[in-house]
């Protein structure tokens, strides 16, 4: 089992933004399937009122481009799947893995 990160990646105007969206620990196929979920139904903004979502897979299925169309403006987002690669002490992390 591998322990695994979902990140967001989002622009808004000349700034970028990655923010971590989920933790958890399983088999990669989980985790894909787990991504998948969160690109379908995770809401990227406080009082987005979705009309409309379109979730592109890119690659393998290991990141996933969203566009939400909104009442009044649409999100474009890209969610990742990051395995940890490395760590110096991950059992003191403030989310420890359970």
């Amino acid at each position: 089992m591998e322990r695994w990160v979902v990140l967001i990646d989002r622009g808004v105007g000349n700034q970028q933004d990655v923010d971590e969206v989920a933790h958890f620990e399983c088999l990669r196929e989980e985790a894909r399937a787990r991504l998948y979920e969160i690109a379908c139904t995770h809401r990227p903004g406080v009082g987005l009122r979705q009309k409309r979502r379109q979730v592109y897979r890119i690659g393998d299925g290991d990141a996933y481009y969203v566009s939400i169309e909104g009442a009044l403006s649409t999100s474009r987002v890209v969610y990742r799947l990051g395995a940890l690669a490395w760590s110096t002490h991950p059992e003191s992390w403030p989310w420890a893995w359970k």
